[in-house]
């Protein structure tokens, strides 16, 4: 008798599909907030420092909120429907404000809305990971990898959309407002909860007991917050530096911005497979290397040929290390505090990309006044690019303990 074989489960194409979707705008708009911020609104480069920064506190903040709402009431959908319609319209109004301390605040409530959106589209993913009914899916991290690949690629792709404010610099705020509402009432529509399954709780104090077991876990969080601040330092204060001093067009800087973002996205699976054999703390320090010394050497490039091949290498290096950290961070974790040790993790990197754009924007006013507007900005890019190559080089006294670790 021929075997009955059961109907294989099909992937959540419309959930992974509004995950790439929702994280085009975050970049989308990047190219442009010179013109918003400095010409439009009469601002300055911190101004422009605390518009990403505002976001990424709103999104930090807010971020367990999310999860504890949802989970609460049992329903991600209906949450996410609202508040990507609640997005949508932030960032409409964002192009009509005319009030940079409101500006400001309407910002913080954008990020607040956008992580509910992003931030539940994950949850259902994870509930799908939960589930042990799903053979295909259960604990294996498919559907995790999958998501974070098309998340990090949407934000490398939404970069060089900012070629739409070449001749108005408000337009990328209308297509955002406008992809994020229909992402709201396609959810409405389209988007189906899974069942809930719940892990153990995160709390500071299970961090805190995972903290005393291997205080070893400072290393990789030591790792995404210079990562993250890097890449806060990127979307802003380079962001000006390509606008302003080698006049770079919206589309172009997009292009410039994307170098780095893509082939960290594209590269991520490739090198998640390589640690395998390698070990990750190894990855981890050459892309660092890699990643810091390009990142330091793009600001000193002033023709287009040689500030993309930088980056480009920039972005190389991230790809090499950005997965790496992640599962190196899981591995040295200790038992049962696996989704604590990697809540840090993400906090950490949040924290740094909050912090890079306003630290970047407080301290180049003083290289600037003792060292020119070139050489200025060009020291402070080599600054951010050694930070990735000190974390490095104190990293070297572990590399015998934990070289070994990959990803099983």
């Amino acid at each position: 008798m021929e075997e009955i074989r059961q109907p294989q489960e099909k992937y959540p194409v419309f959930t992974l599909i509004l995950i790439f979707f929702t994280m085009l705008p975050v970049t989308m708009i990047v190219p442009v907030f010179k013109d918003l911020i400095k010409d439009r609104l009469g601002g300055d480069n911190l101004m422009v420092s605390f518009f990403m920064s505002s976001a990424m506190l709103g999104s930090f903040l807010f971020s367990p909120v999310a999860g504890f709402l949802s989970d609460k009431f049992r329903n991600r959908k209906t949450f996410i429907s609202i508040f990507a319609i609640l997005d949508g319209l932030c960032f409409f109004l964002l192009s009509r404000i005319s009030s940079l301390n409101l500006l400001q605040g309407v910002r913080f409530i954008e990020g607040v809305c956008h992580v509910f959106v992003i931030g539940l589209l994950l949850s259902l993913i994870s509930d799908r990971e939960n589930d042990p009914s799903s053979k295909r899916f259960f604990k294996k991290g498919l559907l995790l990898g999958v998501s974070g690949s098309l998340l990090s690629l949407g934000v490398g792709i939404g970069s060089p959309l900012g070629v739409f404010g070449r001749k108005d610099p408000l337009l990328p705020f209308y297509i955002a407002g406008t992809l994020m509402l229909l992402i709201g009432f396609l959810s409405i529509f389209f988007l189906k909860d899974h069942p809930f399954h719940f892990q153990a709780p995160v709390t500071l104090r299970n961090w805190y007991r995972a903290f005393k077991k291997n205080v070893f876990i400072l290393l990789p969080y030591a790792y995404t917050f210079i990562d993250r601040f890097s890449v806060g330092f990127l979307v802003t204060t380079f962001n000006l530096h390509l606008r302003e001093d080698l006049h770079l067009k919206p589309g172009e800087v997009g292009l410039s911005l994307s170098l780095v973002l893509i082939p960290m996205s594209l590269l991520s699976y490739p090198f998640a497979l390589v640690s395998k054999k390698t070990g990750t703390l190894p990855l981890m320090m050459l892309g660092s290397v890699l990643y810091g010394l390009c990142i330091g050497f793009a600001g000193f490039a002033e023709e287009k040929i040689w500030l993309w091949f930088w980056l480009l290498l920039a972005g190389l290096g991230a790809g090499v290390m950005f997965v790496p950290s992640m599962i190196f961070c899981s591995s040295i974790a200790p038992e049962g505090y696996n989704a604590s040790v990697m809540a840090g993790f993400t906090g950490f990197g949040s924290i740094g990309f909050m912090l890079g754009p306003i630290v970047a924007g407080l301290i180049e006013p003083g290289f600037i006044e003792r060292f020119g507007k070139s050489n200025g900005f060009s020291l402070l890019s080599l600054l951010i690019g050694s930070m990735e190559i000190g974390i490095v080089i104190l990293s070297i006294p572990f590399y015998n303990t934990f070289k070994g670790k990959k990803n099983e």
